[in-house]
């Protein structure tokens, strides 16, 4: 009875040290496999057999079984790639990915060798499309989550977006003399078809005139032409900013008021700094005028506490403006020189209580009258020219049109017990009873690592340990075969006793 139970001891213990030369195999296999965790065989004792003995009862051992082959799941290194869509995680989660094919098929997985199909979406080698959160530009500019969480897909292109701010800061020389004459820029403006934008009768002298593109809703570029000229009272500028009056439509092409958009004065400090922003020459109180709809009238105030203007511009289809017949698309542009209005919104026209410069502003210093910064957030219609990905895992575009936009961010998921999920082959890996509920969020919340861009996390398995369990393995199995042929030997002359 005992020499039989030592022979099926001797073949559990090959039984289970060729599964462990099969895990090993597995793990020397996939060296460089990208994000592979290396397994472990670990071992248990079989139920003991009770024996009677001198001193009471005793337990002899019945062999060995497999306790567990389990992944371990430690954070592997990272190498460079030249892909900004190769994703590495650093720290606890995995990526989020699901078969197109295969409705509510959700695979988990280390591997971040992703690129974009045809159709834009974020795969694996395999096809399968990479999870996460769709993102939208606010207008203030940053980016807000929308939805749940989906496929991430990539636009190709940007669309084209209309100016809705600009930032002109100029110098205007202090050395300027007044004028000769009392006449206004807008008293001598001359509506003319195909011009830039309109012009000044021949007699008429300003001091500067600077120039600026904007775009529509369409993407189409407009050109806005600022004049600027002494008044005769101390300190004080006229302006005038306009547009080609063969593009606005608020007016009758050919009537005088046609191209000008907003007229006013700026009023300067001693030290050569915006003191007040106004409409009548000499009168602080009077509000800035815009042009709207064939009628000068007080400006409004946007968001940002600059006065805003009205442009009529022609898309290919728009609504059409009763006072002219004409088809036109109304835009509203903050115009910002640097100083922003604190306003009293309690009255209407809202009041100006005082005029606050920005860190860039208009001045009248005694240097060359000159353009010191343009700026304006339209945009033309652009194309896809390259990608990148944040820590947090915020993918932004980059387009021809200059824009940077946040697309998308990629989702992980975490497990309570990650090396209970089963293996489904291709690195992937399903969630299991054992393993508990899929854990969704961000990178860098809830105890997920974050992205590392430009890199692929490397296979955790270490060679030279393999080595090692290889031979302890090996010699392992070869005392189990010796422990089979053994007991074959005692029994063989058991049998022999017989002779």
């Amino acid at each position: 009875m005992g020499l039989t139970s030592s022979l099926y001891s001797g073949v559990s213990g090959l039984s289970n040290m060729g599964t462990a030369m099969q895990v090993i195999g597995d793990n020397i296999s996939n060296i460089n496999t990208t994000a592979f965790k290396g397994a472990r065989a670990t071992f248990q004792d079989i139920m003991a057999l009770n024996i009677n003995t001198a001193s009471g009862t005793s337990q002899i051992g019945r062999g060995s079984s497999m306790a567990d082959v389990s992944p371990l799941f430690i954070q592997g290194s990272f190498e460079s790639t030249s892909s900004p869509t190769d994703l590495a995680i650093a720290g606890n989660g995995f990526f989020i990915v699901t078969d197109p094919k295969v409705e509510n098929s959700l695979y988990y997985t280390r591997d971040g060798q992703f690129h974009l199909d045809q159709f834009g979406y974020l795969v694996n080698p395999a096809g399968l499309r990479v999870q996460g959160w769709k993102m939208e530009t606010q207008p203030d500019g940053s980016a807000e989550i929308i939805g749940g969480i989906q496929s991430i897909q990539i636009s190709n292109s940007s669309p084209p977006v209309a100016t809705t701010q600009t930032t002109l800061t100029v110098n205007l020389d202090s050395r300027t003399p007044g004028p000769v004459s009392p006449a206004t820029l807008w008293d001598d403006w001359v509506s003319t078809d195909g011009k830039d934008a309109g012009t000044l009768t021949a007699n008429v002298h300003y001091e500067y005139r600077t120039s600026l593109n904007i775009y529509d809703s369409l993407g189409n570029t407009h050109d806005l032409t600022i004049y600027f000229d002494r008044t005769a009272n101390e300190r004080e500028w006229e302006f005038l900013v306009t547009m080609n009056p063969n593009e606005d439509k608020s007016a009758a092409a050919g009537t005088p008021q046609a191209g000008m958009l907003m007229r006013g004065h700026i009023k300067f400090t001693p030290q050569g700094q915006i003191e007040a922003i106004y409409g009548q020459a000499g009168d602080p109180t009077s509000p800035i005028e815009r042009f709207n709809g064939g009628t000068w009238e007080p400006v409004t105030y946007g968001d940002h506490n600059y006065p805003q203007l009205v442009a009529f511009f022609i898309p290919p289809t728009g609504t059409v403006n009763p006072s002219t017949g004409q088809d036109q698309s109304a835009q509203i542009i903050e115009f910002n020189f640097g100083a922003q209005a604190t306003l009293d919104r309690t009255t209407s026209p809202p009041t100006v209580l005082k005029w606050n410069t920005d860190a860039i502003s208009s001045t009248q210093y005694a240097n060359r009258s000159s353009t010191i910064f343009y700026d304006q957030d339209g945009f033309g219609p652009g194309f896809l020219e390259s990608i990148n990905v944040d820590s947090e895992g915020v993918i932004s575009g980059h387009y021809s049109n200059g824009r940077i936009v946040a697309l998308a961010q990629v989702a992980l998921a975490r497990f309570n017990a990650p090396q209970a999920l089963g293996k489904e082959g291709g690195n992937l890996f399903r969630q299991t009873t054992a393993s508990g509920p899929a854990i969704t969020g961000q990178p860098r919340t809830n105890g997920l690592g974050s992205i590392a861009s430009n890199a692929l996390e490397q296979s955790t398995v270490d060679l030279g340990t393999e080595f090692v369990k290889l031979i302890t393995t090996q010699r392992a199995f070869q005392a189990n075969s010796r422990l089979i042929t053994t007991t074959d030997d005692m029994m063989s002359e058991l049998l022999n006793m017989k002779r």
